[in-house]
């Protein structure tokens, strides 16, 4: 019995991480295939590109709503191992009724329904990782995690394409739902709130007591700065999963086949991107290189190039358009690393769970307007002119990413913020290191 036990402790907690991988994966399933099935799912319903882009904001309607509810009033109260599977059981509810409707008013529910299960997705799976490892062995679990993402986005390009070229689009909807029911049998068996998730297991009492001031912290500077930086760069990545599909096949000129195995670029590229982004910050800290350059000048930087790779892509063709293509839609998630990493950096303690979660969860509202506003633009020219309009709405993408860049580079001082957050809480050396 004590070698079975010894046995269960030692395999359970990666087996846990696979499947938390594979939420990820699955999540971005979900979000992909909406955007793959673009073309033919307007052709069959009769839906306009504005039509089209509307029913992708309504995605985004409940999203960032449910990620912050969740995260503040729903995570520590309920077991994470019954949150993930109510998520799963969401998005697979979601997905299926889409195979046996023709109706567009269905589409739009199912769109919402996804949303509100989707938003707290994964800061709700990071925090069920952490319940398995111990505080110094997190960093790598959690990164296995993340790279869930990028592998959904990166399988599911040429897998779903496959799918809904033989199959149809509807069967890729089927398919994504169906899946999804079985991670939530495998998840009832393995998953569980694993023997970290005490409450107060780490930091000490004279810590978690040190609060900024609320005015102070909420309307900080660099807070403010994160806050929009983030905000311009989730307008890219929430439309990415719509909009880059039709874009490449409607405003290009690329078959859908030569579509998924691009998309499928853009996440080959992006996976090692985050990995070696976020080295080259860890080792420009640990060389004393300041806060403001290695993350908040870094933040810029991303954005700055993708808004100007972008740009690019509308007006030259061949690998370079593809390449640009690929920076554009891939650099702006460098930020979500930065970001976090920032608002970690400056924030007591007790205030940086809520500060992440409230800003992170809030900044996909962006995704809202862009869905929709890229949409209205590529109406505008005209079904004669759609490569116009794709540009244009392309164009103005770019103008976006741009100035989240300026605000980056404008009010990002990470250093000066824990300088005047110290004498706040007269614990300078308490903020200094965390």
């Amino acid at each position: 019995m004590t070698i079975n036990r010894q046995a269960y402790a030692t395999w359970r907690p990666y087996a846990v991480l696979a499947l938390l991988f594979l939420f990820q994966t699955l999540n971005f399933f979900d979000k992909l295939v909406f955007g793959l099935s673009a073309v033919p799912m307007m052709k069959d319903l009769g839906i306009s590109p504005q039509q089209f882009g509307f029913i992708g904001s309504s995605f985004f309607l409940l999203f960032s709503v449910s990620g912050v509810l969740v995260g503040l009033f729903v995570i520590g109260r309920v077991p994470v191992k019954w949150i993930l599977a109510i998520l799963a059981g969401v998005w697979s509810l979601a997905q299926i009724p889409i195979f046996f409707t023709h109706s567009v008013v269905v589409l739009v529910i199912c769109r919402i329904l996804l949303g509100l299960g989707e938003g707290p997705g994964l800061p709700t799976a990071l925090h069920a990782c952490h319940n398995w490892f111990a505080p110094d062995k997190r960093s790598l679990p959690s990164a296995v995690v993340l790279q869930g993402v990028s592998i959904g986005l990166l399988v599911g390009g040429p897998l779903l394409t496959y799918i809904i070229v033989t199959y149809g689009w509807r069967v890729g909807f089927l398919f994504c739902g169906l899946i999804g029911l079985i991670w939530i049998g495998a998840w009832m068996v393995i998953g569980g709130e694993g023997p970290h998730s005490r409450p107060n297991e780490e930091g000490g009492p004279s810590m978690d007591q040190v609060r900024v001031p609320v005015a102070k912290l909420w309307l900080d500077p660099t807070v403010i700065g994160v806050m929009v930086m983030s905000t311009m760069s989730y307008w890219i990545v929430g439309m990415s999963a719509t909009w880059l599909p039709p874009f490449l096949q409607q405003g290009l000129g690329y078959s859908q086949t030569q579509t998924g195995s691009i998309i499928s670029a853009v996440y080959i590229f992006q996976s090692p991107l985050l990995l070696i982004g976020s080295w080259i910050a860890q080792r420009m800290l640990q060389s004393g290189v300041s806060k403001r350059i290695s993350l908040g000048s870094a933040s810029g930087y991303a954005l700055l190039i993708s808004g100007v790779a972008l740009a690019a892509s509308c007006y030259i063709g061949g690998p370079l358009q593809l390449a640009c293509v690929t920076v554009a839609f891939a650099a702006p998630s460098l930020t979500t690393i930065y970001g976090p990493i920032i608002l970690a950096s400056i924030a007591p303690a007790v205030q940086r769970g809520r500060l992440i979660v409230v800003i992170y969860s809030a900044n996909a509202a962006s995704a809202l307007f862009s869905n929709a506003l890229t949409g209205s633009i590529v109406q505008a020219a005209g079904p004669e002119h759609a490569a116009t309009g794709y540009a244009n709405a392309m164009l103005f993408t770019a103008g976006i990413l741009i100035v989240g860049a300026v605000f980056a580079f404008a009010m990002i001082f990470p250093d000066r913020t824990i300088e005047r957050f110290s004498r706040l809480t007269r614990l300078p050396d308490q903020l200094r290191n965390a």
